[in-house]
C-alpha cells in the first residue's frame, strides 16, 4: 500500500483473531502498527504472542490510536462499547469496519458518531483456512484507499465481493451461514455411506473430498452447474437415480427455505 495504516481491533475472539493473523501474516501491516482490545485476558495474551500486536487497555485506546478499527464483537455486545467508541472517535476520526451480523450502518452511527465512516463486512468461518468468502459494503465517506485495504485483507483470506448494504442480510444468510449447511450435507452424505456398507472414516473422506472437488470444478471452470451436472448424469444411470430422489424429497426447496430463514433472522437482528 502507498501508505501505512494503524489498524485496531475491538475483540480478538475467533474471527477477530483470524483477521489479525491474516493482516500481519500477509504483511499488510507490521505488528507495531496493530493494536487490539480483548476482554478475556487469556485470549488477549494468546493473540499478542501469536501476532506481536500491542494489547490496549480499553476500547477507547484502540479507537483513538487507529486509522481503521475493526469491531469484532457479537451484535448484543455492541451497546456496551458504543460509548467508548463515541468518546474516542473525535480524537482521530478513524474508519470503522464491522463484522457484526445484521447491525446496520445507521444503527452504529446512531449509537456512536453520526459522521463516522462504516464499512460493513460479512465473512465466513472458512477464513480460518484462507478459503473464506466475504461480502463487503463500502463506506462511501471513507478514503478509497481504506476501503481497498479492507477488501484486500479478505481477498488474502480467500475471496471478497462488493455489495450494496441492502444486500448484507442476504450475504449473511448465504455465505455467512452457508458453511453450516455444507457441514450438514457432508454429515448426511457420510451417514449414507455408512448405511450402504462403508466404514465411517472412509465414508467421511469420500464425502468431504467429493464436495471439495465439486466446488473447485465450479470455481475454476466457470461452467453452468446444470452443464456440470450433465457431465456425470448418464441417461438411466446411477446419478440420475440419486438426483431424482433429491428432487422428489424436497432437497432444493429445503435449501431455499433454510437460506430464507437465516435471512429473516439477520433482518430481525438489525431491528
Amino acid at each position: 500500500m502507498a501508505r501505512k495504516f494503524r489498524v485496531g481491533f475491538v475483540g480478538a475472539g475467533k474471527m477477530g483473531g483470524i483477521l489479525m493473523e491474516g493482516l500481519t501474516g500477509a504483511g499488510m501491516a507490521a505488528p507495531g502498527d496493530v493494536m487490539f482490545y480483548e476482554a478475556v485476558p487469556e485470549r488477549a495474551g494468546e493473540m499478542a504472542e501469536k501476532t506481536g500486536a500491542a494489547r490496549a487497555a480499553s476500547v477507547a485506546e484502540v479507537v483513538g490510536g487507529s486509522d481503521l478499527f475493526f469491531v469484532c464483537v457479537k451484535p448484543d455486545q455492541f451497546a456496551g462499547i458504543a460509548g467508548e467508541i463515541k468518546s474516542a472517535w473525535k480524537k482521530r476520526s478513524p474508519v470503522c469496519a464491522t463484522i457484526m451480523a445484521g447491525v446496520k450502518t445507521a444503527a452504529i452511527r446512531e449509537k456512536t458518531v453520526p459522521e463516522m465512516p462504516v464499512i460493513r463486512i460479512m465473512p465466513n468461518v472458512a477464513c480460518t483456512v484462507r478459503k473464506g468468502v466475504a461480502g463487503l459494503a463500502a463506506a462511501a465517506d471513507a478514503p478509497e484507499s481504506v476501503n481497498q485495504f479492507v477488501f484486500r485483507l479478505f481477498e488474502e483470506l480467500g475471496g471478497a465481493v462488493w455489495v450494496k448494504e441492502a444486500a448484507m442480510d442476504a450475504v449473511t444468510a448465504m455465505s455467512g451461514s452457508g458453511p453450516a449447511y455444507v457441514f450438514m450435507f457432508v454429515e448426511a452424505f457420510t451417514d449414507a455411506g455408512v448405511r450402504i456398507g462403508l466404514d465411517r472414516a472412509t465414508a467421511g473422506n469420500l464425502a468431504m473430498r467429493t464436495v471439495a472437488g465439486a466446488a473447485e470444478m465450479m470455481i475454476k471452470s466457470g461452467a453452468n452447474t446444470l452443464d456440470l451436472r450433465a457431465q456425470v448424469s448418464s441417461p438411466g444411470g446411477t446419478t440420475v437415480a440419486g438426483t431424482s430422489v433429491l428432487e422428489r424429497t424436497g432437497f432444493r426447496s429445503s435449501i431455499i427455505e433454510a437460506v430464507r430463514a437465516a435471512w429473516e433472522r439477520s433482518l430481525e437482528l438489525g431491528r
